[in-house]
C-alpha cells in the first residue's frame, strides 16, 4: 500500500478542506477483491471528537492501523456470509437486538435535532478560543509533496525484484532528463496520484512516515529525494512546498467545530427529551430480582 495515501484525505476532511457532500471513492487499501475506500474511513474519523480528530491526525501509525482493521473486518465479514453464519439462532437474536437499538437511536437522533441555526458564531468564537487557549489547534510544520510510486513488496519473488529494479532504474533515468510530474504520470504505481502528476497535497509532518520524515526535512522547495525502501516497495519524494507551524483558524476548523458543537447540543437535548419520557412514564425496578441477574451470570 502506498504509505502516504491515507493520511490527506483524513487531514483535509478535518480542517474542512473537502466538502462531505462529495463522493471520494479513492481506493486506500486493498487486499484480495476487498477495498476500502476513503468514504469508509471519513464516517469513522467524523464520529470522534474534534480533540481526538486532531490528536490522530498526528499519528500515521493509528490512522494506517484503523485502515488495515476495516479491511479485515470486510474479509471477516465475508467469510462469515460465505457460511451463512448470520442464520444461527443465537446470531439472528443478537441481530434482532441490534436493529432494535437502531431504530432506538435514529429515532432519537430525530428528536434531538440542534435549531437549524445553532451554533451561532459567537458559540464557534467561544469553542475556538478554548482550544485555542489549550494549544488544541497547532498544526505541525506542513509539507506539499509529489511521488513517484514503484510497487514491490518486501519478501517479492526474485523476478519480481527484477522487474521492479529495473523500472526503478528507467525512472531514475529519465528524471534527470524530464519533468518530474510528467515521468510520475507515466511511471507512477499509484494511479490515483500519478493523474496528479504525483501531487499527494499537503501533509503535517507528524503526519509522515519516520522514513520519508528523515528525508523530506533536509529538502528544500522543490528538492527530490534519492529512493526510499518501504515494505510496499520504492518512494522518490519531491517537495513542492514547505509551510511552517501555525495555529488553524476558525476558518480551518470552522466545519469540524460546527459539528462537534451540534453533536454536543444534541445529546444534551437527547437526554432531556429521556428525562421528559421516564417522567411521562415512571419506571418500577424490582432491584432484588435485578441483582439476582449478576448472581446467576457469575455462577
Amino acid at each position: 500500500m502506498n504509505f502516504l495515501k491515507v493520511i490527506p484525505l483524513i487531514t483535509f476532511s478535518l480542517l474542512g478542506f473537502t466538502s462531505p457532500a462529495k463522493a471520494d471513492t479513492t481506493v486506500i487499501a486493498k487486499v484480495g477483491d476487498s477495498e476500502v475506500k476513503a468514504d469508509d474511513i471519513k464516517p469513522l474519523i467524523e464520529k470522534l471528537p474534534l480533540r481526538d480528530q486532531l490528536t490522530l491526525s498526528k499519528d500515521p501509525a493509528v490512522l494506517n492501523n484503523l485502515v488495515r482493521e476495516l479491511i479485515v473486518q470486510q474479509l471477516v465479514f465475508k467469510e462469515a456470509l460465505a457460511k451463512k453464519w448470520e442464520q444461527q439462532p443465537q446470531i439472528a437474536a443478537q441481530l434482532e437486538r441490534i436493529r432494535q437499538q437502531a431504530i432506538t437511536q435514529s429515532y432519537l437522533q430525530s428528536l434531538a435535532i440542534p435549531p437549524a441555526e445553532f451554533p451561532l458564531q459567537s458559540d464557534l468564537e467561544a469553542a475556538y478560543d478554548t482550544l485555542k487557549k489549550n494549544n488544541a489547534l497547532q498544526v505541525p510544520k506542513q509539507y506539499h509533496l509529489a511521488q513517484i510510486y514503484i510497487a514491490c513488496p518486501k519478501g517479492a519473488d526474485k523476478a519480481s525484484e527484477e522487474r521492479a529494479q529495473s523500472k526503478l532504474d528507467s525512472v531514475q533515468k529519465a528524471l534527470k532528463s524530464g519533468d518530474f510530474g510528467s515521468v510520475a504520470k507515466t511511471q507512477s504505481d499509484d494511479t490515483a496520484s500519478a493523474q496528479r502528476g504525483g501531487d499527494l497535497g499537503s501533509l503535517g509532518e507528524t503526519q509522515i512516515q519516520p522514513e520519508i520524515r528523515t528525508a523530506v526535512s533536509t529538502l528544500s522547495k522543490n528538492g527530490t529525494n534519492d529512493t526510499i525502501r518501504m515494505n510496499d516497495g520504492w518512494h522518490i519524494i519531491r517537495v513542492l512546498e514547505v509551510k511552517d507551524p501555525y495555529t488553524a483558524t476558525l476558518d480551518e476548523v470552522k466545519v469540524s467545530l460546527t459539528n462537534e458543537l451540534r453533536k454536543e447540543k444534541a445529546q444534551v437535548l437527547a437526554k432531556a427529551y429521556l428525562a421528559k419520557l421516564l417522567q411521562q412514564n415512571p419506571v418500577t425496578l424490582n432491584e432484588i430480582e435485578v441483582a439476582k441477574l449478576i448472581e446467576t451470570k457469575g455462577k
